[in-house]
This record gives structure tokens, sequence and C-alpha cells, in this order.
């Protein structure tokens, strides 16, 4: 589906399944000034890899968050700002589960990431 308003509302925030983006999104850091939309988080999701979104941070823990997926789970976490959590709140999605932290918690990341974040498989 292209990257646009989903018919149905999402069942979570952030949304853990449902309307995506057609084609492959990469699993990447996104900016704080052009964060992964909804539509291209899920299409993460679905290609297995898991997303930390988080609200606020300091710049130090969003740098931890960055650190994380481009060195130790490259191609399998991606990491995004998202407006709709609550001021410094993080959130661990993957394809059906959603883990809320209230702050940054490296050691719930990491136990995330090894449980939920695979390599997508090339298409």
């Amino acid at each position: 589906m292209p990257n646009q308003k989903p018919p149905v509302p999402y069942n979570s925030i952030p949304p853990t399944s449902g309307w995506h983006t057609s084609g492959r999104v990469k699993v990447r850091v996104a900016l704080p000034e052009a964060p992964l939309t909804e539509p291209e988080q899920v299409a993460v999701l679905e290609a297995g890899a898991a997303v930390v979104s988080y609200r606020d941070l300091p710049a130090d823990q969003v740098e931890v968050l960055r650190r994380l997926a481009e060195e130790r789970y490259p191609g399998r976490l991606a990491v995004t700002s998202y407006a709709k959590l609550d001021k410094g709140e993080v959130a661990l999605t993957a394809w059906g589960v959603l883990q809320r932290c209230d702050g940054l918690d490296e050691g719930a990341v990491t136990a995330f990431a090894d449980a939920y974040g695979r390599q997508p498989s090339e298409s």
C-alpha cells in the first residue's frame, strides 16, 4: 500500500501490524526531523525487523539507540522519533508485539532486539 493514511485505525500506538507501505523499507535510524511514518514502521515490522520509537529523549540517549541499531543490530533494528508517545517514553515494537519503557532501558532494548529483531529476507 502507498504511504498514506490507513483506511482503518491501527490497534496500538505505535502500530504493531496493519496498513503499511508497499515495497521494501530500509531498516534504519531515522533523523528526528524525518521520522518513519506509521506505514513505514509497520513495513519494517512486516519484514521481520524491530522498531524502537521514542519521544523527547536526551541526545546522549538517542545516540545510544543509534549505536545499538547501527553497530549491534544493523538491518534488524530501526529507530525513530514518534510524536504520539509521552515525553521521555520509549516503545519497542515487533510484528504483533509492543513493549513500553519509561525512558531508555538499554537492557530492555537489547533483550527485545535479540528476541524479535530479524534481518529482513531479501525479496
